[in-house]
């Protein structure tokens, strides 16, 4: 059964990569606009986040910084988190699972509420999405 749904996600993930890849999420009505922007005008953590995906498949990385500053990093930590197990069983490492130390979401949540007010005022234009 897990593997069933592993390979379920699987699919979807590529399904949707492919999607991202293909279409333009600036120029396209399929991709929904971002609910919190709609209804304050305010920028939320993950404005612009289906734009810097487009980006990074299309290998545009300032186009990523530029959509979402914190898109890299983000995909940077998960990529760890999931491939810490692999490479701790394949090389023998003993790399830390970040997720369990006792301050790690109180960091992620004060990088994410810091991202989200400079993101929203003046001085800090380059943070909103373009």
């Amino acid at each position: 059964m897990r593997r069933t749904i592993n390979l379920v996600l699987l699919f979807g993930i590529i399904g949707l990569a492919i999607l991202f890849f293909i279409l333009d999420p600036t120029k396209n009505a399929l991709f929904p606009k971002c609910t919190f922007h709609s209804l304050t005008g305010y920028y939320c953590p993950g404005c612009g986040s289906q734009r810097a995906l487009h980006s990074l498949l299309h290998l545009d990385i300032a186009g990523v910084t530029h959509y979402n500053f914190l898109f890299i990093p983000a995909l940077l930590i998960i990529i760890y988190h999931y491939t810490r197990p692999l490479l701790n069983n394949f090389f023998h490492w003993k790399l830390p699972n970040i997720f369990y130390f006792r301050q790690t979401p109180w960091i992620i949540l004060a990088v994410v509420v810091i991202f989200s007010i400079l993101r929203n005022l003046a001085p800090f234009h380059f943070f909103a999405p373009g």
